[in-house]
């Protein structure tokens, strides 16, 4: 049986060549006549084919004969586009060449010989690709094929209101929240409308169906109505519907639509929807509004944009079945009623099966249905074992109706999909990463000097989110997308869409990668060889090659990379992070079409000065190469370079000459400043394009504060995040002229008001800049600001005006050693620091008082009112602290009584977690009391370095009812509750209802007290470096709660129970989750 059908998409591909041959910079090249013919003669075979091509791909699904023809079709596209590619990249070294060459100097590269070669060359393979393509296109005419743009295809997939509820499981939740819906008052509109947005298969229109027939919603409603929309949202044949009616004409079918509905209130469910034009939405809802309010529609659709268009409520998001639900709905078609108990075997695999549908309850049914057939273990295992879109088209629902959202797709947006085919399943798919790859592949095309790839890459992820291809997003502190994963079926169906033109590599592949394959990753592991790699890797045609790096450790695959290098001569990007290499040969610059080289994270020494030959790089990630020394100075000359990530980069002493050419520049994380001409500051006057996080490094050698002025922050509106950073040496003994000179060089470091991020560090001025210190909101630079970090600027003796910004989250302030007070200047004139959530305050040594309260005009409001997260670590002079708001969830001090006390007092009844460090052990030993009030508190963690023995007695006593985890690190303690308490079987009341126990870095400690044997509620024991610690407590068998027991670098715990060999290992064997790693010898 033949595997399910997929569309092959040709056309971006075609597009891509005919706009590079468009461009004319072959034309700079000086070719003979022939070889021009030859070129107009490829573009008009282009131009021939593509005209068909919109058809042909609709086509495709169903015609396997025109798939293969769309096939050769795009194969030769490709090997087109390297051709054409070759000829941009001699035009651009030729222009780089005369750019940079010195007057009166004659190069051996403008030779005739070397010109005459290359024309030559560059005319054979013309020729080739020529001939190629018009067989292709004479083949066309057997398919009869239509020119232009054709309608989508078709696919019956009507819907209709009728549910078996009893075969429907795990959204009674979801139900009832559609139910409230319905029923609840009107939110305003003349009609209501509530989306669901969900992954083809999850189960809206089942969901949908329940609560269109749930009982008392008939009588809710006047009337009701159920519309499969489906591809072609046709105002008409909506309306049609709903009046039950064939109506030849929109006007007819409105003016009996008004007379059904006028004065009734009525219930819609619009089915399937995936129109993402507002108008026409705006159209048919305009004609909606003739009911009565309260009227209530209900949409399905996998698109957040249509979500977006029609809802008038926030969507209701549908997520994935429970484990157990998928296993219901499975063993109900695979088995049948109470059949599942005489084949336990096929029960422990079919659980297995279950774990392919992701939670999409149209997978379990499925895939229930398909092993319904087959009793046999062997065809069980092989449906475990296989890709889901491996297995024949007849016996698999889920990829087809997954597939209906692929179609829907553009074709730029198609291949963009596909694209994702090399990340493995479950993996965190990063997203500027991402759009990276798609700009190096050519998949996002721009004009020459346009800066808009990042943009329209970044509106293509949306696109693919909105109709849920991604999933599980993670967002930054800015609120912006950083990652995202890919449902393990949808990752099936972009497989099934790229096949044999994407691989992944793993250590158990069997065989190389197909000759055909343009994109590869490869998931390194020890046990791969470079040889073993560099057989793989036989193709020629590889574009992209990625390092999916897991835990390779010390493996640097030299060989193998040099190899890549060498004879992968087409690729575009090449990502090698995570590799334990040292360098790179010089042969780098073949790599001619090179767009992206990511070697983030490597241990590279030096890159080869040939590497400047690289004309098409677009993207170098250098990100944590802390061997890293230099960088090669001609990388000024790179003119297409966009991204130079250099974050971490510690070992970098200085910046290759004459940087602020590169002006296109969009990403340069790092800045290190230079006294030399040529790698000075001045050198970011220029570069006003860059944009995310800038660090600028020793502003020390910022000699002339002129020379900061040019460096034109100001203008650098695309910035987000910028670090400020001396150099530590001499700031204490800087004299008064020099402080003068620091000072105006920060003044003239002003920032435009776009920046959400600032770090300041080792700043060796006494004041701020008065950029930092005005109050008046609307014209400082700073209003926008997301995070402050202030550390070691051990000169200033008061802290900026931070209280009035209204966007502020984050400020941790440390190492400021000449702060005495922390007074109004701090508020900014009655500022309350509005939505400030983390405040942290570190080793401050001078700081005495920091009044309770804010002033804002006549009245004492309490600052801080969103506060959760409050540290305040090693200020052992303040005598007088902030009142604790009461929203703090979260409270870390160290070494500071006047606090700890004040949290009695601040009615915390949201606190959740305190951290108390290196108090005295007489500090500790009373007030213990205050602390019930705490009623929220669930972890309490403890860390001394002193003279702490054993825990004090009014912790012992407290009854704290939310109590559930204790972290416990204090180096000199000899028992937890006393060394009589501990011999009792009764805890402390404190540990009653105890769940999780963490002990660290004990030195003295040699049993756990015995009443632990008793804690009924205890799931998890964690004992890390407790070196006396000799053996745990007999009764330990009797917690049939704890599920947890981890013993790290406890030497005589690791001798006493070791796994099957350790005299006491039964004591603990029952434990589910044992986790014991022993000391290095």
């Amino acid at each position: 049986m033949a595997e399910a059908a997929a569309m092959v998409v040709a056309s971006p591909v075609l597009k891509l060549v005919m706009e590079k041959l468009g461009s004319g910079l072959w034309e700079e090249l000086g070719l003979v006549r022939g070889v021009n013919s030859d070129i107009e003669r490829l573009q008009s075979v282009l131009s021939t084919i593509n005209d068909v091509l919109d058809d042909a791909e609709r086509r495709s699904i169903s015609d396997k004969a025109l798939t293969g023809w769309l096939r050769k079709l795009k194969d030769a596209a490709l090997d087109a586009d390297d051709v054409v590619d070759e000829f941009q990249y001699e035009a651009m070294r030729r222009r780089n060449q005369r750019r940079n060459q010195p007057i009166g100097k004659v190069s051996n590269f403008f030779s005739p010989n070397n010109q005459i070669a290359f024309r030559r060359k560059m005319a054979r393979k013309i020729r080739k690709i020529n001939k190629r393509l018009e067989q292709i296109a004479d083949e066309k005419s057997k398919f009869h094929l239509a020119e232009g743009s054709t309608s989508r295809r078709t696919v019956d997939r009507e819907t209709f209101s009728f549910v078996i509820e009893s075969e429907v499981y795990g959204r009674d939740e979801d139900k009832d929240n559609i139910i409230n819906f319905l029923v609840s008052a009107d939110d305003g509109s003349d009609v209501s409308v509530l989306p669901i947005v969900g992954l083809g298969g999850v189960g809206k229109t089942t969901l949908a169906q329940l609560a269109y027939n749930a009982q008392g919603i008939e009588e809710h409603f006047d009337l009701k109505s159920w519309v499969c929309v489906s591809d072609d949202f046709s105002i008409k044949e909506i309306i049609n519907k709903i009046i039950q009616c064939e109506v030849p004409n929109l006007e007819a079918a409105q003016l009996q639509l008004q007379t059904k509905l006028s004065g009734r209130s009525f219930l819609l469910v619009l089915d399937d929807v995936w129109n993402e034009d507002e108008a026409k939405w705006e159209r048919l809802k305009t004609l909606l509004r003739c009911g009565k309010k309260g009227s209530k529609i209900v949409t399905t659709t996998r698109s957040d944009v249509v979500a977006r268009i029609m809802g008038t409520v926030a969507p209701h998001k549908l997520q994935g079945l429970t484990a157990a639900d998928c296993w219901t709905l499975f063993k109900q078609r695979a088995f049948g009623p109470g059949r599942e108990e005489e084949t336990p075997r096929l029960v422990e695999i079919g659980k297995q099966i279950v774990e392919k549908c992701g939670g999409l309850p149209l997978a379990a049914k499925a895939l229930g249905s398909l092993m319904s057939s087959r009793r046999g273990e062997a065809e069980w295992l092989h449906v475990r074992d296989s890709e889901l879109w491996r297995l024949p088209a007849d016996d698999n629902g889920i990829l087809p109706a997954l597939r209906l959202s692929y179609d829907h797709l553009p074709s730029n947006l198609k291949q963009c999909f596909a694209y994702c085919s090399i990340f493995p399943k479950d993996y965190e798919i990063k997203r500027e990463k991402l759009i990276q790859l798609w700009i190096a592949e050519g998949f996002i095309q721009t004009l020459d000097g346009d800066m808009r790839g990042e943009e329209v890459g970044n509106r293509y992820f949306n696109s693919l989110l909105w109709r849920s291809f991604f999933q599980d997003v993670q967002k930054d502190w800015f609120d912006n997308i950083w990652s995202c994963k890919m449902h393990d079926l949808v990752h099936d169906l972009a497989c099934s869409v790229a096949r044999d033109e994407s691989w992944i590599m793993t250590v158990h592949m069997e065989r190389s990668i197909p000759p055909g394959c343009r994109y590869s990753s490869v998931v390194y592991d020890p046990t791969m060889s470079s040889t073993t790699l560099k057989a793989a890797f036989a193709s020629k045609k590889l574009r992209s090659l990625v390092s999916i790096n897991r835990w390779i450790g010390a493996f640097s695959f030299k060989e193998f990379v040099f190899y890549a290098i060498s004879s992968l001569a087409l690729l575009r990007a090449l990502d090698l992070s995570g590799l334990r290499i040292k360098g790179l040969p010089g042969t780098i610059s073949k790599l001619k079409h090179l767009r992206l080289l990511d070697l983030s994270s490597t241990a590279i020494e030096a890159l080869p000065g040939s590497i400047t030959d690289l004309h098409n790089l677009r993207t170098l990630n250098l990100k944590c190469c802390n061997q890293l020394k230099s960088l090669p100075e001609g990388i000024s000359n790179m003119s297409s370079l966009r991204h130079l990530d250099i974050r971490g980069c510690s070992r970098l002493i200085c910046m290759p000459r004459w940087l602020g050419r590169l002006s296109n520049l969009q990403t340069m994380t790092m800045f290190v400043v230079g006294k030399e001409h040529g790698r000075g500051i001045s050198e970011l006057e220029q570069l006003n394009l860059v944009s995310g996080d800038l660090e600028i490094n020793s502003l020390a050698n910022v000699q002339d504060p002129m020379e900061a002025t040019k460096a034109n922050l100001a203008t650098k509106i695309n910035l987000r995040s910028l670090e400020l950073m001396w150099s530590r040496v001499s700031s204490e003994a800087l004299a008064a002229p020099r402080v003068a000179v620091v000072e105006e060089v920060l003044e003239r470091l002003q920032p435009h008001s776009n920046l959400k991020w600032l770090l300041i560090m080792c700043y060796p001025g006494i004041r701020f800049p008065t950029w930092m210190t005005g109050v008046e909101l609307a014209s400082s630079p700073i209003r926008n600001l997301v995070a402050i970090t202030l550390s070691k600027l051990e000169r200033c003796e008061s802290l900026p005006a931070l209280g009035h910004l209204p966007f502020l989250r984050l400020i941790s302030i440390s190492d400021m050693n000449a702060i005495k007070r922390i007074g109004v200047e701090f508020c900014g004139n009655g500022g309350i620091f509005p939505s400030l959530r983390y405040l942290r305050m570190q080793r401050l040594p001078e700081l005495e008082e920091w009044p309770p309260e804010a002033r804002a005009t006549d009245e004492r409001v309490m600052p801080f009112p969103c506060l959760e997260t409050f540290s305040l670590y090693e200020c052992p002079k303040l005598k007088v602290a902030p009142r604790v708001p009461p929203s703090v969830e979260k409270v870390s001090i160290m070494g500071n009584l006047p606090l700890l006390s004040a949290l009695s007092t601040g009615g915390l009844y949201k606190m959740r977690s305190l951290t108390i460090k290196n108090f005295e052990a007489r500090s500790l030993s009373s007030g213990w009391e205050l602390m019930q009030d705490l009623t929220a508190l669930s972890t309490l963690t403890i860390f001394d370095e002193r003279e702490l023995t054993c825990l004090p007695e009014g912790i012992l006593q407290l009854r704290m009812p939310s109590f559930k985890s204790f972290h416990l690190e204090c180096w000199s303690l000899k028992s937890m509750s006393g060394e009589e308490r501990d011999k009792q079987q009764q805890p402390p009341t404190f540990f009653m209802n105890i769940q999780e126990i963490e002990i660290v870095n004990n030195r003295e400690l040699t049993a756990l007290p015995e009443w632990l044997g008793s804690l009924t509620s205890l799931t998890s024991l964690r004992l890390h470096c407790c070196l006396k610690l000799a053996m745990l407590p007999n009764r330990l068998q009797c917690l049939t709660a704890l599920e947890k027991l981890d013993i790290i670098f406890c030497p005589q715990l690791e001798r006493r129970y070791e796994r099957e060999r350790g005299e006491d290992w039964p004591k603990i064997a029952h434990i589910p989750h044992i986790f014991i790693l022993p000391v290095k010898k």
